[in-house]
């Protein structure tokens, strides 16, 4: 059973799987009937069932491969790898963008590369200026039935942060230098705490734009993770066309038929012995 929230979600979901065109078909297919009530609501709203079963995959949760984060050797840029089952159509490169822009807050430009599908970051206005900004690119590329997702990010923006942090951490150190070497006079004490606070300050800076890093690093997991769902879910509502058409496609012998004619011949053939 669903609860009123969830149903409204559901829908929701399916409108904007609709909104997208997602899906190879229009045509009905005998879809699950466990969620029938959902299926009654979507009929009013003109819904199309196969919406509404993604959606509801999607909403229950689909089991993904754990991203992988790559290590590229720069300390400037990070990356993120994910599989999923499946390929993409036109209609879900237009989800996966919309979903990879609304994550990033800018707009991007799709480019084909044989068997690569590349979302390419195309910021406008002053986010030219930041490497954060016209950095992010997402490519999908297919592989034996599967797709490969890299998602890639320049750290330059934030790596530079750490200069502040640096200078000032450096001049607390040249103040505790000359408290040192008795450079101070008769305000050690001052001077002392001065420093100490300088270098704490410092070091908490440093702290904040290292945690800044690590969130960024997750938010392009959880994003990698998105997109391998949405995948994932696309490749097994498609499952269910896949198996009918399989099943369409056997060859069905008439073997009533044949076991007929088979005895009638032998039978006419002993005769003429």
């Amino acid at each position: 059973m669903f609860s009123e929230d969830e149903i409204r979600k559901i829908i929701q979901k399916a409108q904007l799987l609709q909104k997208f065109g997602e899906g190879s078909s229009s045509e009905e297919k005998d879809y699950p009937e466990r969620i029938d009530r959902i299926y009654k609501i979507a009929e009013e709203l003109n819904i199309p069932k196969k919406y509404i079963y993604e959606a509801y995959l999607e909403h229950s949760g689909i089991s993904i491969h754990e991203p992988i984060m790559v290590d590229t050797n720069n300390f400037n840029t990070t990356e993120i790898v994910g599989f999923a089952h499946g390929s993409i159509n036109k209609n879900l490169v237009s989800e996966l963008k919309g979903q990879i822009e609304f994550h990033f807050n800018t707009l991007g430009e799709i480019s084909q590369r044989r068997t690569k599908t590349v979302w390419k970051a195309k910021p406008v206005g002053p986010a030219k200026l930041f490497a954060s900004s016209t950095s992010p690119e997402v490519e999908f590329e297919q592989l034996d039935g599967s797709t490969k997702i890299t998602v890639k990010q320049s750290l330059k923006t934030l790596n530079k942060l750490y200069l502040p942090g640096l200078l000032t951490g450096f001049g607390g150190f040249l103040l505790l230098a000359a408290i040192i070497f008795d450079r101070t006079g008769n305000d050690t004490a001052p001077a002392l705490i001065f420093s100490a606070i300088i270098i704490a300050a410092s070091l908490a800076f440093a702290q904040f734009v290292k945690g800044r890093k690590a969130k960024k690093k997750t938010n392009l997991k959880e994003l990698t993770e998105t997109l391998q769902g949405k995948i994932e879910r696309h490749f097994k509502a498609n499952a269910i066309d896949q198996e009918k058409d399989a099943s369409s496609d056997k060859i069905k012998l008439p073997e009533n038929e044949y076991e007929k004619d088979n005895v009638d011949g032998i039978s006419k053939s002993k005769m003429k012995e």
